[in-house]
């Protein structure tokens, strides 16, 4: 069963400890490209696809790729998500409870306009949700 959104900043690049100079793509606890494929819900074809264009290595032994530079896995990370849908991506924003106060407010009485909130609480959302 895979999440419902994928989130860019789940993906991780890690070094090695096994490999010198190695770097694997770790989403979510993850290294294998059919895990990997299960939770983004792309194919795991596509998803080796990406690794290969990056000169990833394979290691039957692990059953994992292996990058031997760091950007050229967030090469291959920023590849993936370019194969996702919009309505596949998700993103974490930070609220303070007065912006959730607000939000809430404004999903009850939809289409009322009688909130009362300061602009800079207004201003400050918009900021987050256009970052």
């Amino acid at each position: 069963m895979g999440i419902e959104y994928v989130n860019e900043s789940n993906f991780i690049v890690r070094k090695s400890g096994r490999e010198n100079n190695s770097y694997y793509i770790d989403y979510l606890g993850v290294y294998k490209i059919v895990d990997i494929s299960k939770l983004v819900h792309l194919e795991a074809s596509i998803i080796k696809e990406k690794y290969l264009k990056y000169d990833a290595v394979y290691f039957d032994e692990l059953d994992v790729y292996y990058f031997t530079d760091i950007e050229k896995a967030k090469s291959a990370i920023n590849d993936i998500l370019k194969n996702l849908k919009a309505s596949q991506k998700g993103r974490i924003i930070q609220l303070t409870e007065a912006e959730i106060e607000y939000i809430r407010q404004a999903l009850i009485n939809e289409g009322v306009n009688n909130i009362r909130v300061s602009s800079k609480v207004k201003d400050n959302i918009f900021k987050k949700l256009n970052s």
